[in-house]
């Protein structure tokens, strides 16, 4: 939203397609913010660390707020309903 408010006063210009969408590199699109959720995707995946242990190092203090920043593919859920299923790891959490 701070970029729609930069343009709309006039403080950044945007290249837009024909169909007006907004035309960037992807990497001008990543933030600090990406990081993070990538960052706490990224150590959930491994199951090496509890939920706990990884709000503590992300900041977040409800379990809710925290589980909002797991971006999982359809994929990634379903390795890991086939590894319950099939019980290759038991550290489920």
């Amino acid at each position: 939203m701070k970029q729609k408010k930069q343009v709309d006063d006039g403080k950044i210009t945007v290249e837009r397609n024909s169909k007006g969408e907004v035309m960037m590199p992807r990497y001008n699109c990543v933030t600090t913010h990406t990081a993070r959720r990538s960052g706490i995707t990224n150590m959930y995946l491994t199951h090496k660390y509890t939920i706990l242990q990884m709000m503590h190092v992300s900041g977040h203090k409800t379990q809710k707020t925290f589980m909002d920043y797991i971006k999982l593919s359809s994929d990634e859920i379903a390795d890991e309903i086939d590894a319950i299923t099939n019980q290759t790891r038991v550290d489920v959490f």
